[in-house]
């Protein structure tokens, strides 16, 4: 018991102006007893700390003279210490050590722990052993080895333990991360899929790396990365300058590469990506009157608006689409999975026929406009 809880509760009593029958009442003590807690001669036995505590409206660790504020400092401290040891590649066992040195002092501590258990399964992950079998002439995952190997258990369980009690949701989503990682090396699927699903945004590269990147599921994962990866870029260019010559070479490479990922001409879904960046290329071309080179940018805009429509209709009557190219090829589309409409209509009814929009006030009546917009009408109709 420290010493220091009877002057304490002695300070806090004056603080509230309260006797010591009154606090003797309230705890079922005599008074005396609350004389002895005050002179040292006597401590308050376990189960009246939390009633001494919330009688006065403190903390345990205030009742206790322990200075939070002073707590919060160390232990960040002891982060700020980890932090930089990580950033500059310090041995994974001196970041361990400092971390059970830390949690030695202020057991219990979850940013302390977080950082234990990711030094851990880093530690686990740096050690040399043969993580990998070649069989039938390609690389898998060989579970049973990275289940032998020493050192996975200690992180796990502190993660798991995190996941379960905290209430932080950048710790549990650190926990989720890792875990994620440290059971795709064990093969554990399931567990992997559950953590996976509390991570939407980034669920895709937690499942392509705790696939290992060898085996058909991580190139399914893989393969949707790359084209998630194309679709952030394209929305990124519009943000990043007003130059419009260099969003017009942007664009160029952007639509090359889209090309060339999806090398076979099977475009499926991903003709509305098309659509998207030829309509955008002919705005930027219009702003830098290259009036030709518009008209023949939505021109290509329409094929693939077109083609998107021919795609939907195939995929509503299949209920699925495969994708061929080399990148693209363990990608599928599922109706349940597509919530689209018919897109020729709406480029042309909200883009091209809009009189507020660009290019309807830029190109109306301009003959190749004219004749583009009869043939899409024609095409319509039919």
């Amino acid at each position: 018991m420290n010493v220091k809880i009877g002057k304490h509760i002695k300070a806090l009593r004056k603080r509230d102006e309260v006797t010591q029958d009154r606090l003797a009442e309230a705890l079922g003590v005599t008074s005396q007893a609350i004389s002895k807690w005050e002179n040292e001669t006597g401590y308050p036995d376990i189960e009246y700390i939390a009633p001494i505590a919330n009688f006065f409206n403190v903390t345990i660790d205030e009742l206790f003279g322990h200075d939070k504020a002073e707590k919060e400092r160390k232990i960040q401290e002891y982060c700020d210490k980890y932090d930089d040891m990580y950033r500059n590649w310090a041995p994974v066992d001196d970041r361990v050590n400092i971390m059970r040195q830390a949690l030695a002092e202020y057991p219990a501590d979850e940013k302390l722990l977080v950082r234990l258990a990711t030094a851990l399964w880093y530690k686990w992950c740096a050690d040399d052993f043969d993580r990998y079998s070649f069989v039938d002439g390609k690389w898998i995952h060989d579970f049973d080895k990275y289940r032998a190997h020493d050192g996975w258990e200690e992180p796990a369980k502190i993660m798991e333990e995190l996941l379960a009690t905290s209430v932080d949701d950048k710790i549990r989503n650190e926990c989720r991360e890792i875990l994620i990682h440290l059971y795709g090396d064990l093969g554990e699927k399931e567990r992997i899929y559950q953590l996976a699903e509390y991570c939407p945004n980034c669920k895709a590269r937690n499942l392509y790396a705790a696939f290992g990147g060898v085996d058909d599921e991580a190139r399914v994962y893989g393969q949707s990365l790359l084209i998630r990866g194309l679709a952030d870029v394209r929305g990124l260019l519009s943000y990043q300058t007003k130059d419009s010559v260099l969003v017009a070479k942007a664009l160029e490479k952007l639509i090359d590469l889209y090309y060339f990922v999806f090398d076979d001409g099977n475009y499926g879904f991903y003709n509305s990506s098309f659509e998207s960046l030829y309509v955008n290329y002919a705005m930027v071309l219009i702003q830098q009157n290259r009036i030709d080179e518009a008209l023949c940018s939505l021109e290509k805009a329409a094929e693939h608006a077109k083609q998107f429509d021919i795609y939907l209709d195939k995929l509503r009557k299949d209920g699925e689409y495969r994708y061929t190219s080399t990148f693209t090829d363990s990608l599928k589309d599922l109706t349940t999975d597509v919530h689209a409409v018919k897109m020729l209509p709406e480029l042309l009814n909200f883009t091209l026929l809009d009189e507020n929009d660009i290019f309807y006030k830029t190109l109306n009546g301009n003959p190749r406009f004219d004749a583009f917009i009869d043939q899409i009408k024609n095409y319509l109709e039919k």
